[in-house]
């Protein structure tokens, strides 16, 4: 800006004396000398700021603006920063060199240059986690230093910190700093958005007003961060903040890790006492049996299920000795005085057992899993499927070729879908149960498993009230099948659920609507057919091969949908008996009148 050398004067040592407490730091005040390559870096409105050379380095030259010069109070304020300044010495502390009357800026403070960016704009380079922990850091410790020799910046804010190109902090600008040994000018307001409420209502403020702005601060760095000891700095009562920088970095600094190792440590341990267990353990029943099981959940709902010997990489005992007699499984196991609730059946538990003669299930069991009972041919009379069973899988009473009756109370129950990972011949729970020709349904089930009885000799199904809809395959391919007692509340009948069974005779509910596609297909014994008032649809070959059908009786007044193949291969002699108002409807449609339509009496 001035291109030609310009002498500098400096305080005597008589002025230096009458200065505001505080030493002059260094030498450069008080010998002559000459600055050069004046630069104007900033213009405030107290202040203007020169960047100027001498001794081949660069300096901040602080002054009054022009207009200003020779104001006592502005001055004084001048003197007053600079006493502030030269008390400080901590690396992330701007250093105040001296204060001397320069012939282009006049009354000056003479300081350090910094080269760096502010913090803002330093933050708008997206730095590092680490990195900004690091620059938090230093600004803590300059504040900290500032606050140990009695000075308060107030006026703490993005612009007033510098952040050097090598990662290092600087705070500068005390113009607003005060402390306890000085006498007020003034009490100033601080900037916006980072001046504490008590400087924003003109209050006397203290160091716990810097410590507001760092909490607005620490916001700004780590965003999302330290939420605790931010809330905390930013409370509007100066008694409630943190009361030291120390104290707040406390709070920063808290080893919040070291609960979460123990946090990790108590769950680790947890685990370990009440993860499943594979061990095998034996149980004497009260029936007279041994059985085995093993833990599948020790928390929050211990429970067990019984297992058999050779399906663990656990050892077992030698020389088991087969079971017997009436078996009575229970619902609960005792184990280190913890009741665990027996829930479970696994893979083959009792497989071959040719002795047992009866199983009384327990109420709490939910699963019975693959070849469960398989082969247990001493099993005889009546089997009882407890309400609470969930899953059946296939096979799991396969070859239980003595038992005679099966009463049915499983309310919500299904099969796994997964028929292949059990081979063909495990296409049903039942398979080759060849005396088993009784199935009585209760009135508390409102679902049965699809194709749970598939491929059976059942003979009579009597059912309660209560089921809406029999699932696909349920007795298909039952060729002995030719008695049963419908629920009066049947709404559907699934695909195929009846499919090659030997009824003679068929009077369906009133209350049902669908028959699904091959329902009814290939029972070449059926003769005649009654459906209720509010049948809907006839799917496709539901009745297709009913080869013997001799009448058909329809008591719903609309003709049902129905398909051309629904009853395909049917004598020509059939006869459809119909409301008599409906006889014109149904002659109209192309798939009835293919009957011999009469009216009903």
């Amino acid at each position: 800006m001035h291109a030609t050398m310009q002498k500098s004067t400096t305080y005597s040592s008589d002025q230096i004396s009458d200065l505001p407490s505080g030493e002059v730091s260094g030498a450069a005040g008080l010998n002559e000398s000459f600055f050069t390559n004046y630069t104007l870096i900033a213009q405030r409105s107290h202040h203007t700021f020169y960047k100027a050379r001498r001794f081949g380095r660069w300096y901040v030259l602080k002054g009054l603006n022009e207009e200003l010069r020779g104001n006592v109070f502005y001055e004084e304020w001048l003197l007053k920063e600079y006493s502030i300044g030269v008390r400080l010495d901590h690396p992330n502390v701007v250093r105040v060199e001296s204060i001397e009357t320069d012939a282009i800026v006049g009354k000056c403070i003479v300081m350090e240059y910094v080269e760096g960016d502010t913090l803002d704009r330093w933050l708008h380079r997206k730095p590092s986690l680490r990195e900004r922990k690091n620059i938090l850091n230093q600004l803590l410790d300059a504040v900290s230093h500032c606050h140990s020799r009695n000075v308060y910046h107030h006026d703490l804010k993005p612009s007033n910190i510098m952040v050097t190109d090598d990662l290092r902090v600087k705070l500068i600008d005390f113009g607003l700093s005060d402390g306890p040994q000085y006498a007020a000018f003034k009490q100033c307001s601080g900037t916006e958005n980072y001046a504490a409420p008590e400087q924003a209502n003109g209050d006397l403020a203290n160091h716990r007003a810097d410590i507001y702005a760092l909490g607005k601060l620490i916001g700004l760095i780590l965003p999302h961060r330290y939420r605790k000891a931010v809330r905390k700095a930013l409370n509007s009562n100066p008694d409630r903040r943190q009361q030291s920088v120390d104290e707040l970095r406390h709070m920063l600094h808290n080893r919040w890790w070291r609960w979460v190792l123990i946090v990790l440590a108590v769950a680790g341990l947890l685990y370990l006492l009440i993860r499943p267990s594979q061990r095998i353990r034996s149980v004497q029943l009260d029936s007279g049996q041994t059985c085995y099981y093993r833990v599948l959940e020790n928390f929050p709902h211990p429970r067990v299920e019984f297992s058999y010997p050779g399906t663990e990489a656990t050892p077992w005992p030698d020389n088991i000795p087969p079971l017997s007699g009436k078996m009575v499984l229970p619902e609960s196991v005792r184990l280190n005085g913890i009741n665990y609730r027996v829930s479970s059946i696994r893979e083959a538990a009792f497989a071959s057992q040719y002795g047992l003669t009866e199983v009384i299930l327990p109420k709490t069991v939910n699963t019975i899993k693959t070849c469960a009972f398989l082969s247990c041919c001493g099993l005889k009379d009546t089997l009882y499927i407890p309400p609470s069973l969930n899953y059946i899988y296939c096979g799991a009473f396969h070859d239980c070729a003595s038992i005679t009756t099966l009463i049915w109370q499983a309310d919500s129950c299904s099969t796994n879908a997964d028929w292949g990972a059990v081979g063909d011949e495990y296409v049903n729970s039942f398979y080759r149960c060849f005396s088993l020709r009784t199935v009585v349904v209760t009135e508390n089930v409102r679902q049965l498993p699809k194709a749970c009885f598939k491929d059976s000799f059942i003979k009579t199904v009597i059912f309660a009230d209560g089921v809406e809809t029999l699932p696909n395959d349920l007795f298909a391919v039952c060729p002995v099948l030719d008695s049963i007692r419908w629920p009066a509340t049947l709404r559907t009948i699934g695909h195929g659920a009846f499919y090659q069974t030997a009824f003679r005779t068929l009077r369906f509910p009133d209350a049902t609507e669908v028959f699904s596609n091959y329902a009814f297909a290939y029972n070449p014994y059926i003769r005649r057919i009654e459906f209720g008032s509010k049948v809907k649809y006839i799917g496709i070959h539901t009745f297709s091969g009913c080869t013997q059908l001799e009448e058909v009786t329809i008591h719903a007044t609309v003709p049902p949908q129905v398909q051309t193949t629904s009853f395909e291969h049917m004598p020509a002699t059939a006869i459809l008996r119909v409301p008599k108002e409906s006889v014109d409807a149904y002659q109209a449609d192309k798939v009835w009148s293919q009957f011999r339509i009469k009216p009903l009496p």
